[in-house]
Protein backbone atom coordinates (compact mmCIF):
# COMPACT_ATOMS: atom_id res chain seq x y z
CA UNK A 1 0.00 0.00 0.00
CA UNK A 2 2.55 2.12 0.85
CA UNK A 3 4.13 1.74 -2.91
CA UNK A 4 0.48 2.72 -4.35
CA UNK A 5 0.58 5.80 -2.34
CA UNK A 6 3.99 6.86 -3.06
CA UNK A 7 3.10 6.37 -6.89
CA UNK A 8 0.07 8.66 -6.45
CA UNK A 9 1.56 11.43 -5.09
CA UNK A 10 4.52 11.59 -7.24
CA UNK A 11 2.24 11.83 -9.80
CA UNK A 12 -0.62 13.86 -8.90
CA UNK A 13 2.30 16.37 -7.80
CA UNK A 14 4.30 16.07 -11.44
CA UNK A 15 0.23 16.27 -12.77
CA UNK A 16 0.12 19.49 -11.27
CA UNK A 17 3.03 21.49 -12.30
CA UNK A 18 2.60 20.06 -15.98
CA UNK A 19 -1.14 21.61 -15.81
CA UNK A 20 0.56 24.69 -14.51
CA UNK A 21 3.93 25.28 -16.47
CA UNK A 22 4.16 29.00 -16.72
CA UNK A 23 4.77 28.92 -13.26
CA UNK A 24 8.02 27.61 -13.52
CA UNK A 25 9.22 28.92 -16.69
CA UNK A 26 12.84 27.27 -17.67
CA UNK A 27 12.18 24.06 -16.12
CA UNK A 28 10.05 22.83 -19.29
CA UNK A 29 11.74 19.58 -19.86
CA UNK A 30 12.04 18.49 -16.60
CA UNK A 31 8.44 19.11 -15.70
CA UNK A 32 7.12 17.62 -19.10
CA UNK A 33 9.65 14.26 -18.41
CA UNK A 34 8.52 14.14 -14.49
CA UNK A 35 5.02 14.21 -15.25
CA UNK A 36 5.82 11.25 -18.64
CA UNK A 37 7.57 9.29 -16.10
CA UNK A 38 5.35 8.98 -13.19
CA UNK A 39 2.36 8.00 -15.22
CA UNK A 40 4.30 5.51 -17.35
CA UNK A 41 5.35 4.03 -13.51
CA UNK A 42 1.74 4.52 -12.10
CA UNK A 43 0.49 2.26 -15.01
CA UNK A 44 3.04 0.06 -14.63
CA UNK A 45 1.98 -0.46 -11.42
CA UNK A 46 -1.36 -2.26 -12.57
CA UNK A 47 0.50 -3.87 -15.18
CA UNK A 48 -0.94 -7.81 -15.67
CA UNK A 49 2.44 -9.24 -14.08
CA UNK A 50 2.17 -7.39 -10.74
CA UNK A 51 -0.10 -8.17 -7.88
CA UNK A 52 -2.25 -5.30 -8.33
CA UNK A 53 -2.99 -6.41 -11.71
CA UNK A 54 -5.71 -3.89 -12.99
CA UNK A 55 -6.08 -3.31 -16.75
CA UNK A 56 -8.84 -0.24 -16.60
CA UNK A 57 -6.15 1.53 -14.63
CA UNK A 58 -3.62 0.77 -16.28
CA UNK A 59 -5.30 2.19 -19.23
CA UNK A 60 -6.57 5.20 -18.02
CA UNK A 61 -3.42 6.22 -16.60
CA UNK A 62 -1.39 5.65 -20.28
CA UNK A 63 -4.16 7.35 -21.71
CA UNK A 64 -4.18 10.37 -19.24
CA UNK A 65 -1.00 10.87 -20.20
CA UNK A 66 -1.30 10.77 -24.11
CA UNK A 67 -4.18 12.89 -23.97
CA UNK A 68 -2.95 15.83 -21.69
CA UNK A 69 0.46 15.70 -24.09
CA UNK A 70 -2.11 16.19 -26.63
CA UNK A 71 -4.27 19.16 -25.05
CA UNK A 72 -0.42 20.85 -23.93
CA UNK A 73 0.44 20.50 -27.85
CA UNK A 74 -2.73 22.28 -28.48
CA UNK A 75 -3.09 24.37 -26.56
CA UNK A 76 -2.05 28.16 -27.18
CA UNK A 77 -1.18 29.64 -24.42
CA UNK A 78 1.80 27.26 -23.56
CA UNK A 79 5.20 28.26 -24.79
CA UNK A 80 6.53 26.86 -28.11
CA UNK A 81 9.05 25.44 -26.28
CA UNK A 82 6.81 23.65 -23.91
CA UNK A 83 4.68 22.42 -26.63
CA UNK A 84 7.42 21.10 -28.67
CA UNK A 85 9.08 19.19 -25.84
CA UNK A 86 5.10 17.95 -25.23
CA UNK A 87 5.34 16.76 -29.01
CA UNK A 88 8.71 15.12 -29.50
CA UNK A 89 8.05 13.14 -26.43
CA UNK A 90 4.83 11.67 -26.74
CA UNK A 91 5.69 8.65 -27.92
CA UNK A 92 6.75 7.52 -24.57
CA UNK A 93 2.96 7.02 -23.40
CA UNK A 94 1.87 6.14 -27.25
CA UNK A 95 4.57 3.27 -27.10
CA UNK A 96 3.15 2.37 -23.67
CA UNK A 97 -0.42 1.99 -25.12
CA UNK A 98 0.82 0.24 -28.51
CA UNK A 99 2.20 -2.53 -25.99
CA UNK A 100 -0.84 -2.54 -23.81
CA UNK A 101 -3.51 -2.73 -26.97
CA UNK A 102 -1.20 -5.86 -27.90
CA UNK A 103 -2.64 -7.80 -25.16
CA UNK A 104 -6.07 -7.00 -25.88
CA UNK A 105 -8.99 -8.66 -28.59
CA UNK A 106 -9.64 -5.12 -29.93
CA UNK A 107 -6.07 -3.21 -29.18
CA UNK A 108 -5.43 -3.12 -33.18
CA UNK A 109 -7.94 -0.77 -33.69
CA UNK A 110 -8.23 1.05 -30.63
CA UNK A 111 -4.47 2.10 -31.96
CA UNK A 112 -5.26 2.74 -34.97
CA UNK A 113 -7.36 5.81 -33.63
CA UNK A 114 -5.12 6.85 -31.42
CA UNK A 115 -2.74 7.03 -34.47
CA UNK A 116 -5.19 8.85 -36.48
CA UNK A 117 -5.54 11.21 -33.54
CA UNK A 118 -2.13 11.92 -33.49
CA UNK A 119 -2.11 12.62 -37.13
CA UNK A 120 -4.48 15.17 -36.98
CA UNK A 121 -2.64 17.43 -34.29
CA UNK A 122 0.45 17.10 -36.44
CA UNK A 123 -1.50 18.45 -39.73
CA UNK A 124 -3.02 21.34 -37.15
CA UNK A 125 0.14 22.39 -35.11
CA UNK A 126 2.41 24.99 -36.38
CA UNK A 127 5.63 22.90 -35.05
Amino acid sequence: MEKQALLYTLYFKAEDRFLHPSAASGYEPDIIIEYIQSGLNLASYYCRYSSAANPLLQELFLRRVFFLLIEAINHQKHSRLFRRICADHLYCPMMALKKFYGHSADGHRRFLSLQRNLLRIHNNSDL
